[in-house]
């Protein structure tokens, strides 16, 4: 009977390292923008939403590098739009930052809060606005993004992310 359960134990944790190299592989197809290999992890059942230590996800690998085909892809297996990496960066700021319209409008289309905060207490609007991205702030504020000081209290990204920011002085 021991011997069972210890194959138990040893069958979990295997599969437990094999689920955690399948989400840095995500990672990386998403990354590098490899349509395919994603698809296939994808196909695997690797969870569309497992992240690197830093909290990084799939989607906000793809939303940072202008991978349109992957976001899309990432979203119809229910990429988690919401998620926040560790400093509170979600794949929209990613995206904004960077400039990519279509991904922008993808995001924000699949749910994307247009108004989350990172731990830095910056928004998507006033990052975008750093940039200098006309097209992307007409796009962010069309879809209700506010500066930081008119975000609501308790907006944030998910995962405990960010906050109201203090007021201004």
């Amino acid at each position: 009977m021991k011997y069972k359960d210890c194959f138990l134990i040893l069958l979990l944790a295997v599969s437990q390292a094999t689920l955690a190299e399948g989400g840095q592989d995500l990672f990386a197809a998403a990354m590098m923008g490899k349509i395919e290999r994603t698809e296939a992890l994808l196909a695997q059942g690797i969870d569309v939403n497992s992240k690197t230590a830093g909290g990084r996800t799939a989607l906000m690998a793809a939303s940072f590098n202008g991978n349109v085909k992957i976001v899309k892809t990432l979203l119809a297996y229910g990429a988690d739009v919401s998620i926040a990496d560790n400093l509170g960066t979600t794949a929209l700021m990613d995206a904004s930052v960077f400039g990519n319209e279509d991904i922008v409008n993808l995001l924000i289309a699949a749910g994307a809060d247009v108004n989350a905060v990172d731990k830095q207490n910056v928004t998507v609007l006033t990052r975008a606005k750093k940039t200098a991205h006309e097209k992307i702030i007409k796009i962010l504020e069309k879809a209700g993004a506010k500066e930081e000081e008119d975000v609501p209290e308790g907006a944030t990204g998910k995962d405990g992310a960010g906050g109201k920011p203090p007021a201004k002085k």
